[in-house]
């Protein structure tokens, strides 16, 4: 699966109101409706239910310090809201791999089904 842009890191920018609503800022929803829509132009299959392998290939587009861990949380969740994987409890395995490339940017991930759960 590929998708075109880089996940928005997440973190505790929620912006909560009087009475306690929470909502996301308009550059996390915006993230998150793009990716979902190109996650579901690529899998149309069954959710993953079993134990998983996540390869993660991450292109910058520019040397900025980034958190990789918060960006790897906003793309699991998206993978399970778009019902490829069921938990991101499954992932037992992941293999990340960040690059610089000037000007572009995206995010390749390979999910690799049916390993081992024991050791």
């Amino acid at each position: 699966m590929y998708i075109s842009t880089l996940p928005v890191p997440k973190s505790n920018r929620y912006i909560r109101r009087r009475g306690g609503k929470v909502f996301k800022p308009p550059r996390i929803k915006n993230w998150e409706v793009r990716a979902l829509w190109e996650i579901k132009q690529q899998y149309s299959g069954s959710t993953l239910l079993g134990p998983l392998r996540m390869e993660v290939e991450l292109t910058l587009p520019n040397r900025r310090k980034r958190d990789i861990d918060n960006m790897l949380k906003s793309l699991w969740d998206i993978l399970e809201k778009a019902k490829v994987i069921g938990n991101d409890d499954q992932i037992q395995e992941l293999y990340v791999i960040k690059r610089y490339s000037k000007g572009q940017q995206g995010t390749k991930i390979r999910i690799i089904e049916g390993i081992s759960d024991t050791q």
